[in-house]
């Protein structure tokens, strides 16, 4: 007859938690992607300034414009500036507008990660304070390595494991 142990349910908990937090992880990350895909689109087309990508997406200018510089556009000021283009208000909104639904579905995946890592930190702390796993166990388990276990367990106001 087969008894219960509780690491192994445990540590089958915490590998179920993790999936889904590395789902969750890798939409985001595409989400990201296409984000960045898209601003450096606009921005090499000239379909809208700067300044407005920048307020469509989760991103200030400055990053924007380590994007666009990541990606080999030359800026509008300066020794290298390309030269000045001009704005159709039909293509400024068109682009906005796709950067709008793109910055939409990243902050929904953002939303998701933050869904899924929650459940999973929660049963870092419970499995931890009960002493069903050990923080090399749930670190073998889990995303994080123990040293981030520890610091999890500690926010959470979780007992140490010696004392």
């Amino acid at each position: 007859m087969a008894t219960h142990d509780p690491s192994k349910a445990a540590a089958a908990e915490l590998d179920t938690l993790t999936k889904a937090f590395r789902k969750a992880e890798e939409k985001q990350e595409q989400a990201r992607e296409a984000v960045h895909d898209a601003i450096v689109k606009h921005l090499r087309a000239r379909n809208a300034p700067p300044g407005k990508i920048a307020e469509h997406t989760p991103y200030d200018r400055v990053h924007v414009g380590r994007i666009a510089k990541g990606a080999g556009i030359p800026p509008l000021r300066g020794p290298n500036a390309a030269p000045a283009p001009v704005y159709d208000d039909a293509t400024v909104d068109a682009a906005l507008r796709e950067l709008d639904r793109l910055t939409a579905t990243f902050k929904k995946a953002e939303a998701k990660v933050e869904e899924a890592r929650k459940p999973l930190q929660e049963a870092i702390v419970r499995h931890y304070s009960a002493r069903t796993l050990g923080p090399g166990e749930i670190a073998e388990h889990s995303p994080y390595d123990r040293n981030h276990v520890g610091r999890i367990v500690k926010a959470a106001g979780a007992p140490p494991l010696r004392g």
